[in-house]
């Protein structure tokens, strides 16, 4: 398979539904809006992209299977596609532009292609395994602050009856007393891909599912940054992902160590 090839069609087919989804932001209707738990939403249009970007994506790669956070899928050692269709869909409801849509591609159960384009923005995350990573066809590279206290590390908050709070809310503690700014956007396709690009400097995050993840796996991977499994799980069943530069990627997992 031609990666970078892929990659390309993927990158347009992922800023043609960022585009549509913004305009349809317009005839949100209230009516549309699903609460499948506390804290976590889901809309009509999130369906209605995610079945979109199916059709898409199955006619770029014939035979492939499908891995949706609204339909649902499995992921096998088949080529398989992972999508969010809108990774903070609570922020895209109140119109909070902090929303993105993440498309990665598997094989052997490891993201090889990713992309995640912000509507908001119009920027288009990109990455495939050997090619690079790049920021609307621009190369990308993660950032090299040395000292916790000069970088930035971000987060996604779990939902309000997470079974893990209390373990996190202990790591939260220790993070805000070791570095010099913390941020929370409610998107973490978007938090991986400011790694990518240099923008902050360290992430966590416990309670993913493999769509929230597996396009910025690729897009750290290939923009010199590292992610680790705190659960050793593999990357994409995991639990617990975080994330950093090499150069602080030491004293991230020593703050993030129980007990300290």
């Amino acid at each position: 398979m031609d990666l970078v090839a892929t990659l390309d069609r993927v990158v347009r087919t992922s800023a043609e539904i960022a585009t549509q989804i913004r305009q349809q932001r317009e005839r949100l209707d209230p009516a549309g809006v699903r609460h499948k738990a506390p804290g976590d939403v889901a809309t009509d249009i999130d369906l209605e992209a995610e079945q979109w970007l199916r059709g898409r994506l199955l006619q770029v790669l014939p035979g492939s299977a499908f891995l949706g956070e609204e339909s649902g899928g499995a992921l096998t050692e088949a080529p398989t596609w992972i999508v969010d269709p809108i990774d903070g869909t609570a922020n895209y409801v109140r119109g909070y532009p902090q929303y993105a849509v993440s498309v990665a591609l598997a094989i052997d159960r490891e993201p090889v292609l990713g992309v995640i384009a912000d509507p908001c923005r119009g920027e288009v995350f990109a990455a495939a395994r050997g090619a690079g990573a790049m920021l609307n066809g621009q190369p990308l590279r993660c950032a090299s602050r040395g000292d916790p206290l000069q970088c930035i590390a971000a987060t996604v908050f779990p939902k309000p009856r997470a079974p893990f709070m209390d373990g996190y809310l202990d790591e939260f503690g220790r993070v805000i007393r070791c570095f010099g700014q913390v941020r929370r956007s409610g998107s973490m396709a978007l938090e991986l891909a400011y790694l990518a690009a240099g923008r902050i400097d360290a992430f966590w995050e416990r309670g993913m599912g493999a769509w929230d993840a597996a396009a910025g796996i690729v897009l750290l991977q290939e923009s010199g940054a590292r992610i680790a499994a705190r659960d050793g799980r593999p990357l994409l069943d995991s639990q617990f992902l975080c994330a950093a530069t090499p150069a602080i990627e030491a004293a991230w997992q020593h703050c993030l160590q129980p007990g300290r």
